[in-house]
């Protein structure tokens, strides 16, 4: 008995001894097994997204900005009624109800969300259920005020605050801050434990971003393209202005636009920033640049004379002819050829430059090559590698047979309006942290000189004279302001079938104002026009329509007094233009040599005279010379020419 009883208290001292050790292991000995049961029992980790930094345009207006947002999660083991809750729901937040009952029936996870990122009125909408189980965190949430504007600039943020278009996506990590991991506390049943219903955090902020675009600017520029694509049943259309001086982008744009509040609403192709990403043959834009090459050659003059062939020009076992069939000239100057926009005249200009020359200058003027901005992707285009067929050569002169992109093309035309220079597209002007500390700010960067100041000023002589009145570009021009610029319509390429597609066109317009002293080069393009297709017709009255609107928003001074426009013939004809100003308040005529135009008419305003205005450039001389007695008729000869 007694040896029974022995063995009985050994067996329950084993016992509490094996407990005692059990419990020594649980609560005292580190077991990262346990710890990991334990926190997944009473924790709850939960990541947020810091507040992302602004986007704004260049005057500070917010384009991209973050708000708070409450994000509904639920505890499907407290839920009481999920059938209810999830009707109720469904029906407030527009999603389905099978997608919520079956989160709220899995009683064995304690936290699920059930839509994220909700404003402020749904968060009171849906306290009013008084729902037992649900609750609200708050998030950050990115906004677009402006919806469409900028819209495939921009490009937009996921449902996790990750940037995944345009600049949001290539600017992430400056954009966003560091990200927030929570942790969500629980009691011994599972429950969260919450401040006053809320979790309060400081999120660190990410840095801000000063865009060189005008959002008034961007938004006329978006509803003029609009209105070409409905007036001429086009496919889309797109437009580029930039700064001449700096080459800061001023507007951007591609429409139709997307609301970048809702991004999933649309296709990708709406989506996509053409004027980086497409690229295409660029029509008689591009001639401009073949008279260019041949100026810096000093091959050609202005008014050196080609004979066009009366509209039909054989090369080889090709024949070239003139866009429009009507077109059969004879013999042009070289001025007449950019006006009249002949094929055939560019071709032989392109011969006596040779192939070598010009692709040579084609590249020093960032053709065939990305621009490698840092705001995004961009397509290269295609210059095709040497060597070049005479009729290879007689096409890429007047825009077929390369391709390019837009922010190509208006680069290229703001050298010339500038003077030469080449400049880098400046998207970004600053990144910094409005706190204070760190700050990036960015100036604009002269790739190289590609033009001397004289041939760059001999040729935007030469494009004022492209839209004088008989030149293709005049319905580019507008009232008090010289206008310079070319007209492009080109056969869009068949990329699935090979050669051109017919009836497809590619209407465009590329040119700078105030032609005289330019300060924005804006390109027009739209796409497949079905009714009008020639860029006369189509892309010059929308760039008329823009550049106007930019000289009156920038108060630039008219260089003509009244409405009636001096260029009203071929610059380089050097035909005399008169013009009376108001009243005449001296004898003898006034010292005016070394003036320009603007510069004349700014210095005789309030006197009455009578003005005989011969060529182009400074004036050089006048009759009667400064200090002589004016004529009884008060008039005035002066004559302006580029000489130094």
């Amino acid at each position: 008995m007694k040896s029974r009883i022995l063995i009985l208290f050994f067996a329950f001292f084993c016992l509490w001894m094996g407990l005692i050790a059990k419990g020594i292991y649980l609560q005292v000995l580190p077991n990262q097994r346990l710890e990991e049961k334990q926190k997944k029992q009473f924790e709850k980790i939960v990541t947020l997204k810091p507040r992302r930094g602004v986007i704004s345009d260049r005057n500070g207006k917010e384009l991209a900005v973050t708000i708070t947002s409450f994000s509904l999660f639920a505890d499907p083991f407290l839920v009481t009624n999920p059938k209810w809750a999830a009707q109720k729901l469904s029906s407030l937040l527009n999603i389905r109800y099978q997608t919520v009952y079956k989160k709220l029936l899995n009683k064995k996870r304690r936290f699920v969300w059930i839509k994220r990122q909700l404003n402020k009125e749904l968060k009171q909408k849906i306290l009013a259920l008084k729902l037992v189980g649900f609750n609200f965190i708050e998030e950050p949430k990115r906004v677009y005020p402006s919806e469409n504007v900028l819209s495939q600039v921009l490009g937009f943020v996921g449902n996790e605050g990750q940037g995944l278009e345009g600049l949001e996506h290539f600017y992430d990590e400056v954009l966003s801050g560091k990200t927030k991991q929570l942790q969500l506390r629980k009691d011994a049943r599972g429950r969260p434990l919450l401040i006053n219903g809320q979790l309060f955090s400081e999120f660190p902020d990410g840095l801000q971003i000063q865009l060189s675009i005008d959002a008034n600017t961007q938004f006329y520029l978006e509803r003029e393209l609009q209105h070409a694509i409905d007036k001429h049943d086009a496919d889309s259309a797109l437009g580029v202005i930039v700064d001449s001086d700096s080459g800061e982008i001023v507007a951007m744009a591609n429409s139709p636009v997307y609301n970048s509040n809702h991004p999933t609403h649309y296709s990708s192709q709406i989506r996509k920033n053409r004027v980086m990403l497409d690229s295409y043959e660029p029509g008689s834009t591009l001639k401009t640049f073949i008279v260019s090459a041949a100026l810096k050659e000093n091959i050609i003059k202005p008014n050196t004379k080609f004979f066009c062939e009366n509209g039909e020009y054989q090369i080889g076992d090709r024949v070239i002819r003139e866009a429009d069939t009507r077109h059969n000239f004879g013999w042009l100057t070289v001025s007449e050829i950019l006006a009249q926009s002949s094929n055939i005249g560019s071709a032989k200009i392109a011969q006596k430059v040779g192939a070598e020359k010009y692709r040579k200058f084609l590249e020093d003027f960032g053709f065939g090559k990305k621009i490698d901005v840092p705001y995004g992707s961009e397509s290269k285009g295609i210059l095709q590698e040497l060597p070049w067929s005479t009729h290879l050569l007689s096409n890429i002169a007047f825009g077929h047979g390369i391709s390019v992109t837009p922010l190509q093309l208006v680069m290229a035309y703001t050298a010339i309006a500038n003077g030469g220079w080449l400049l880098k597209p400046l998207l970004v002007k600053k990144i910094y942290n409005e706190m204070g500390g760190e700050e990036i700010e960015y100036t604009p960067v002269k790739v190289r000189r590609v033009l001397t100041e004289s041939d760059a000023s001999m040729l935007k002589l030469m494009l004022m004279s492209a839209t004088a009145k008989e030149a293709t570009g005049f319905s580019a021009r507008i009232k008090g302001f010289p206008v310079a610029g070319k007209t492009g319509t080109a056969q869009k390429v068949d990329l699935l079938k090979g050669g051109y597609q017919k009836g497809a066109y590619l209407a465009s317009f590329a040119g700078f104002v105030p032609a005289n002293a330019p300060k924005y080069v804006i390109y027009i393009a739209v796409d497949n026009p079905r009714k009008e297709y020639y860029g006369s017709q189509v892309a010059a009255p929308v760039f008329s329509k823009v550049a106007s609107y930019l000289v009156r928003k920038e108060g630039l001074q008219p260089v003509l007094i009244s409405d009636i426009d001096l260029i009203n013939e071929s610059l380089d004809t050097h035909k005399s233009k008169k013009k009376v100003v108001s009243e005449w308040l001296g004898d003898n005529t006034p010292d005016l040599k070394g003036l320009t135009l603007r510069e004349v008419l700014r210095k005789l305003n309030g006197r009455k005279i009578d003005l005989d205005i011969r060529g182009s450039g400074r004036v050089s001389s006048t009759w009667p010379e400064a200090g002589e007695k004016l004529p009884g008729n008060n008039k005035i000869r002066i004559q302006l020419s580029f000489e130094e």
